[in-house]
């Protein structure tokens, strides 16, 4: 079995590889400090299982793929090193963690040590190559007896003494067993994780199409998760499915047939997921959104986009409708890929974005009333709130910026501390009290009372952000009244909104 320090060394010069069909690096620096603290007490940390890789699927110096423990190798690396070079986020990026010991209690913390607490990092220690360097090391930093007991048994324990159990699969195993073999390991006894489960059996036959996806998404100009554009590329693949069976295993067999029967085409299929995604995005940002609060809705546009091709002006506003009220009724937060099937169904069958909200209004019922009634209820929203100032033209109430969400904040209308201090608190952030402005303005304004800076706003921009125009009710002591007449006029924004569906 190896030891720590050989698996680190074995990954960090490349004899250990990362299959594309792995996960990326996920675990919180907790379960990190939490695997620190089982190696340190010599509790079992499970069996980490190596693929040796056959040499027409080798890459550079690479003898092995680490089939399950990828966790808990980067873990090892980042414990010893202190960072770790791991695909984070859709990108590979350097993971940068500080873990200290306490050698009094014998406690491993993620915070640094106040002063007095004459703690080590971990990384600091266990870099340390020769028992007589450790001694010295000790010895200068002025540790005590028990201390340097406690240290040294730290430094004994993670570089010479703890034992990794491997388990190492013959290279005769062909990549369809291989495929199968990942799945069971990682998703037996589970439900349905398409994401993952079609990463991988992609990934084992076409290395260079999950390359490829992975490196356009962590290019995109609007965050999306990896797994997200995996979903759409199988949309594309199957015309209008991501949900092929209940369990895993089916779901996996069911995609290694398509991929078999469509292989031909892939290099299409891939470049055509790449396009739509791309028009999808720009469509967001051409209507100011540079963040999603549901990428789920990813697939359904470019596949929107893939059946309908060029859009015309008023179905470009009207898919960008369908996002906010997806976005707002969490369309895909439960049964997302239910959901997904029926939105891609829809677009299959020919129907169009009042098809796809027709869908969403058999879920929620009544969509304006839904709405109205959210405002009532003195909660908020911003995006919401963003898309009926879009549909305003809403400029900033300075600067008179036109309001994007990337140059956007929201700005209470009446300032915190003034609501406060007059028994107001309940109407802080009250949607009637919110509007967004720029950081800039929001910074300038600072304290100052509406009564007073609104005067310099002119009347088309107080119009488009439907602030009321009866000055009286810009005066503190009118702020309840002030809210519920705004919230009047956004209820009004909201049936124009929604006018024509």
């Amino acid at each position: 079995m190896p030891k720590i320090p050989d698996l680190v060394r074995m990954l960090d010069e490349g004899e250990i590889g990362i299959p594309v069909f792995q996960r990326e690096f996920v675990w919180s620096d907790i379960q990190v400090r939490d695997l620190a603290e089982s190696i340190y007490r010599d509790y079992p940390i499970g069996l980490l299982i190596f693929y040796k890789v056959p040499k027409e699927l080798k890459s550079g110096n690479e003898s092995y793929w680490v089939l399950d423990g990828q966790q808990r190798l980067l873990s090892f690396v980042l414990i010893m090193k202190g960072q770790v070079q791991a695909i984070v986020g859709g990108g590979e990026k350097t993971k940068r963690l500080d873990i200290w010991f306490d050698p009094v209690n014998e406690r491993f913390e993620l915070r640094r040590p106040s002063k007095g607490e004459n703690w080590v990092k971990l990384s600091e220690i266990l870099q340390i190559r020769r028992r007589a360097e450790l001694e010295s090391f000790l010895r200068e930093r002025g540790f005590g007896p028990n201390e340097q007991d406690n240290i040294s048994t730290l430094w004994r324990v993670f570089r010479e003494d703890y034992n990794v159990p491997v388990h190492e699969l013959s290279e005769d195993v062909d990549l369809d067993d291989l495929g199968n073999i990942f799945v069971r390991i990682n998703f037996s006894g589970t439900r349905v994780r398409g994401a993952d489960v079609y990463s991988t059996m992609i990934a084992i036959a076409h290395r260079e199409i999950v390359r490829e996806l992975r490196d356009f998404c962590a290019g995109l100009s609007i965050a999306v998760d990896y797994g997200i554009l995996i979903r759409t590329f199988v949309a594309f693949l199957t015309d209008g499915k991501v949900k092929l069976a209940n369990r895993v295993f089916d779901q996996a067999k069911r995609l290694e047939e398509i991929l078999k029967k469509r292989e031909k085409e892939l290099t299409n299929v891939t470049k055509e997921v790449k396009d739509c995604t791309s028009r999808s995005i720009e469509i967001l940002r051409k209507y100011g959104v540079n963040k999603l609060s549901a990428e789920s809705v990813i697939p359904v546009m470019a596949y929107y986009l893939h059946k309908r091709g060029t859009l015309s002006p008023e179905e470009e506003e009207g898919l960008f409708k369908w996002f906010i009220l997806a976005s707002f009724f969490r369309r895909y937060s439960a049964s997302a890929e239910t959901r997904l099937d029926e939105d891609l169904e829809t677009i299959r069958n020919g129907g169009n974005y009042r098809d796809l909200i027709e869908n969403i209004r058999r879920k929620e019922g009544d969509l304006k009333e839904r709405i109205i009634a959210y405002i009532d209820e003195e909660e908020h929203d911003p995006l919401l709130l963003y898309a009926l100032l879009k549909q305003s033209n809403a400029k900033d109430l300075l600067s008179g910026e036109p309001i994007t969400q990337a140059n956007s904040t929201l700005h209470h209308i009446f300032p915190r501390k003034h609501l406060a201090e007059q028994g107001y608190a309940e109407l802080i952030d009250d949607i009637g009290n919110l509007t967004l402005i720029t950081h800039r303005s929001n910074l300038e304004l600072s304290d100052e009372l509406p009564e007073n800076y609104l005067q310099r706003v002119p009347l088309d921009i107080l119009k488009a952000h439907y602030i009321p125009g009866d000055r009286e009710l810009w005066r503190l002591e009118k702020a309840e009244e002030f809210i519920k007449a705004r919230k009047e006029k956004l209820k009004e924004a909201v049936e124009q909104f929604l006018f024509d569906i």
